[in-house]
């Protein structure tokens, strides 16, 4: 594949897939679910993309916008938000819980907004609870684009990598090339230089010849004395 192609899939594939993820996040479900003071009213969504060690790191950052702290409650999943201030919800301080379960998909929270009266839900107060779902979608939506953000950033981590192989296997292939170039040279050279060799040697071995009858000759005459 031409790496200029491979280049444009690699990012236009997470920018294209980061804005279906946020177009798909569901709309907030009101539900009852098991959390640490039992069966209770509370919002449920879907955050895609994400794992339930970001989406609680998130969400303890959200709650810190509202003043609150969030820390997990002893010998239970729950996350509890203390003393939040969320003007839409109440006017008063509040206790948000906040349960995550991991999928394939992403992760869910479900969310529950203890009012000190009961907990939060449609039928006790309308206008607040579309509120608390806003500020949950919101959530989601913003958690979402975060984590394929975050896969954006590591697939343009590996592309830059790939790229630098790529250039590796560039710079090797030109040095190969310039090896067998200069092999071929150094080939030809020594061809000539063997052609010239075998001249030499005919040469010599003639010179050798001609000393040979000398040294018989100059011992001949040792012999005489």
């Amino acid at each position: 594949m031409n790496l200029k192609l491979f280049k444009t899939i690699l990012f236009v594939l997470p920018i294209t897939f980061s804005l279906t993820t946020l177009a798909q996040v569901a709309d907030v479900k009101e539900v009852n679910v098991a959390m640490s003071n039992g069966v209770q009213r509370g919002f449920q969504v879907l955050i895609p993309e994400s794992n339930e060690k970001d989406a609680s790191r998130a969400w303890s950052s959200l709650m810190k916008d509202y003043d609150a702290k969030t820390s997990k409650v002893k010998k239970t999943n729950d996350y509890l938000s203390d003393q939040a201030l969320i003007p839409a919800i109440s006017a008063n301080p509040i206790k948000v819980y906040a349960l995550f379960q991991e999928t394939p998909e992403g992760v869910y929270i479900n969310a529950f907004f203890d009012l000190g009266s009961g907990y939060l839900n449609s039928d006790m107060n309308g206008d607040k609870a579309n509120a608390a779902k806003i500020l949950l979608k919101s959530f989601a939506k913003t958690t979402a684009k975060k984590a394929v953000e975050e896969q954006l950033k590591n697939e343009e981590k590996s592309l830059e990598k790939l790229e630098k192989e790529q250039q590796g296997l560039e710079k090797d292939k030109a040095d190969y090339e310039k090896d067998i170039e200069e092999a071929k040279e150094l080939i030809a050279k020594r061809e000539k230089e063997i052609e010239q060799n075998i001249k030499d040697q005919e040469a010599k071995k003639q010179e050798v010849s001609i000393q040979i009858s000398v040294v018989e000759k100059t011992k001949e005459k040792v012999l005489k004395y």
